[in-house]
């Protein structure tokens, strides 16, 4: 049997993607999976009043009355959060009540938990500091549901997806679990983050012998072949895998992506259950293609991780999209994807309104000339489309082409513009700092941003070099020395920009967004969510 494990994360509102995208890509091969989300179970098990007042009680005792007054009424806070009777105020407070729950959680084991995910009171640079934290005997925040799957039999397959750096340590200390209960069980390690650090992937290997398998990049007939090496002997001679053979590290060819078997990308949610994640509508995430479609910006690694772009099945998605309709009550989706090209949009849109398939949905794509007619913002409103994110970064033209972002601002305002009016939150991104950058740019970009009437909801903060980027590739910067989470700092003149930042939200139009936003955990409430109260420009 094959075990899929979601770790333990910080997003409890709906599953997270790789995992029931594995599963399903196992199942149209016809092979048996078992899918479990570790997150889920920590949130049901940890996220409680009773859990610290009962396990943690001097640690309880000496909390402030208003620490103590949030870990006694979380459990109200999370009814909520689950209520689908929707009011915007009580779910904001409910939000920050949450963060803060978690933080009183985590700083027993002197740990930050914030929006991104959990970040430990000290530096973590090499695998060395990995293995040492994850092995740590006070690490032990999510011991209580590492918990031993009393199914699994000699030879079974574990598959532990690693998506974010924090996860790392406790798949490590995970697998240590597993093997001890059972040595013969082949722990496989996967996800965006291994990927990311295939620098340092055989010196984990070396390191950690509880691992019998890495598996690179999300092409999943890789993974199909690990599997078949394990159940029936097959060659172990498998692309983008590094294979643990007795006391040998095999070290097999990392090759590029090519995406070939489109239709057998159909994500599976069984074996979850969609009512215990806490959100006000039941949501799952999904993705419409694999890769972007523009996939030259200089500071991304996503082209990287993908290599090309690609289309899923479409009609195999809107099936799956009906099925969760009739079948288990959907009401949301968020699409992931890194961004979905107009024909596709509106390929949706119809398919929903011909359907009579009434959910909210969002969705992230670049700006184009064609998203400008309000023709198409009005059919994406009318099936469903509550919120649209686009990646603008920077409102300098030459940044723009330095960073080959490839985008008309005069043509990004008008896309924005017609989407705000048709009563689509729009959301934008943002970045300042990128090398050559100016201050006198930098304040282009920020003056835009509090300036401009057709904006929602944005997200600025300073650039940083992101691991596997061309960029960095084209620098002389040593990424093998420093996992440094997924991206390194830029360092140069940072202070500075942070207090432009700081500077900026301070101003009373961003002060009041920014209040708001810093309360809202996920980014999917937008979708139902009082845009008035949240937004920055929008009014009744």
């Amino acid at each position: 049997m094959i075990y899929l494990y979601t770790l333990p994360g910080f997003a409890f509102n709906a599953p997270q993607f790789s995992v029931p995208l594995i599963k399903g890509y196992l199942k149209e091969n016809n092979n048996d999976a078992k899918q479990f989300d570790l997150s889920i179970d920590f949130f049901e098990k940890c996220v409680k009043s009773s859990y610290i007042k009962e396990n943690f009680k001097k640690y309880y005792k000496g909390l402030s009355k208003i620490d103590k007054k949030t870990v006694d009424n979380i459990d109200r806070y999370i009814s909520c959060l689950k209520d689908s009777n929707i009011n915007t105020e009580k779910i904001i407070t409910a939000n920050e009540k949450l963060l803060t729950y978690l933080n009183i959680l985590s700083s027993y084991y002197k740990i930050e938990w914030n929006r991104r995910g959990l970040i430990p009171q000290l530096d973590i640079k090499t695998i060395d500091d990995v293995i040492k934290y994850a092995n740590n005997k006070d690490n032990t925040i999510f011991d209580d549901i590492l918990v031993i799957n009393s199914e699994l039999k000699n030879n079974d397959i574990c598959y532990l997806s690693i998506q974010y750096p924090f996860q790392l340590p406790y798949a490590i200390r995970f697998a240590r679990k597993i093997k001890l209960n059972n040595n013969s069980v082949k722990i496989i390690f996967g996800g965006d983050y291994i990927t990311h650090i295939i620098k340092n992937a055989r010196e984990l290997m070396e390191k950690c012998d509880d691992i019998d398998s890495i598996v690179f990049f999300g092409e999943y007939k890789n993974l199909l072949k690990l599997i078949g090496y394990y159940n029936e002997n097959n060659s172990n001679k498998i692309p983008n895998t590094y294979i643990r053979n007795n006391n040998k590290i095999i070290i097999n060819n990392i090759e590029k992506c090519s995406i070939t078997d489109k239709n057998k990308y159909i994500p599976c949610f069984d074996d979850l259950d969609l009512n215990r994640y806490i959100s006000n509508l039941k949501l799952i995430p999904l993705t419409l293609n694999y890769g972007c479609y523009h996939s030259k910006c200089s500071f991304c690694s996503r082209y990287f991780f993908y290599n090309g772009y690609s289309t899923y099945n479409l009609d195999k998605i809107f099936s799956l999209i009906k099925k969760e309709y009739i079948n288990h009550s959907i009401q949301a989706i968020y699409f992931i994807d890194e961004c979905v090209p107009p024909n596709i949009l509106i390929k949706l849109a119809n398919y929903l309104i011909d359907n009579n398939i009434n959910i909210k949905w969002m969705v992230e794509t670049r700006i184009s000339k064609e998203l400008a007619d309000k023709e198409i913002a009005t059919l994406l409103y009318k099936s469903g489309c509550r919120e649209i994110s686009f990646g603008i970064e920077s409102y300098n033209k030459k940044i723009l082409k330095q960073m080959n972002k490839n985008i008309d601002l005069h043509i990004a305002k008008k896309v924005m513009k017609t989407f705000f009016n048709s009563e689509i939150s729009v959301s934008a991104t943002f970045m300042i700092g990128y090398p050559t950058e100016t201050t006198f740019n930098i304040n282009r970009t920020i003056r835009f941003i509090k300036r401009f009437k057709y904006i929602d909801t944005f997200g600025l903060g300073v650039f940083n070099y992101m691991r596997n980027s061309k960029l960095v590739n084209d620098s002389n910067l040593d990424e093998e020395s420093d996992l440094n989470l997924i991206y390194r700092m830029n360092n140069d003149n940072r202070e500075e920009y942070m207090q432009l930042i700081n500077n900026f939200n301070l101003s009373k139009k961003i002060n009041r967004f920014s209040k708001i936003r810093n309360k809202i955990l996920y980014r999917s409430e937008y979708m139902y969510l009082d845009r008035s109260i949240y937004s920055l420009n929008y009014k009744k």
